[in-house]
């Protein structure tokens, strides 16, 4: 089964990418998820992180305010490490349960979605890594239209991630998000048949590669 990491820095347009991927037929896990998940109510880790970083991280739903606690460790190395300490061991688990059960069952491809893979070094349990990239202005932009930040709460954010530039070096190989959203599908959809098609020569069966582009749904917008 051919592995496949997706990475890419925040609000750039990987989540776009996963879903074109899951249509294509590769079996896709959104490990950003699973950390909201996570921190969500009555997650896993919410004990651990009140207990690091104080009971005022709670949000009103029992959860952690992330929010809240992005301001607090996207600014500070040390807590932005002592917040991954927690969340990256379960997430690894997670993952590994994941890409396992996949093989078990067949799939001629399966990848996983995260955005700090490279800076983790996790991108090595993957056989091939993809990196999504935009311009630096459209990634502020698009992170300040979802999430409602104020432009120095976005700048913070992006500036805690390694540069798309070092990603793009790291990886290997790229889908270029800047253009329009169908520019974006059109791109990851020749990928995926890529993808399968490496998959298919490695033992997979050729049948699992789709013959024309999906049509995600129009609600989408690249994150």
């Amino acid at each position: 089964m051919l592995r496949i990491g997706l990475t890419g820095g925040i609000a750039s347009g990987k989540s776009v990418v996963r879903r074109v991927f899951e249509k294509a037929g590769i079996a896709m896990l959104d490990a950003d998820a699973l950390a909201h998940a996570l921190l969500g109510p009555d997650g896993a880790l919410v004990g651990e992180v009140l207990a690091a970083f104080g009971e005022e991280m709670r949000g009103e739903d029992g959860g952690i305010d992330r929010r809240r606690l992005g301001g607090r460790v996207f600014g500070d190395e040390d807590a932005r490490n002592r917040l991954n300490g927690l969340v990256h061991p379960r997430i690894r688990k997670e993952i590994g349960e994941f890409l396992d059960r996949a093989e078990s069952q067949g799939r001629p491809a399966a990848g996983v979605e995260a955005a700090l893979m490279i800076e983790t070094g996790s991108a090595a349990l993957y056989d091939s890594v993809v990196a999504v990239v935009c311009r630096p202005e459209q990634q502020r932009e698009r992170l300040r239209a979802r999430s409602g930040m104020t432009a120095e709460e976005a700048a913070v954010r992006i500036a805690a991630q390694m540069s798309p530039l070092e990603k793009a070096r790291r990886a290997d190989r790229l889908v270029d998000a800047s253009g329009t959203l169908a520019d974006t599908r059109e791109a990851a959809f020749g990928l995926a048949r890529t993808l399968l098609e490496e998959a298919a020569g490695a033992g997979s069966s050729p049948s699992s590669v789709p013959s024309r582009h999906p049509e995600p749904p129009l609600t989408d917008r690249p994150d």
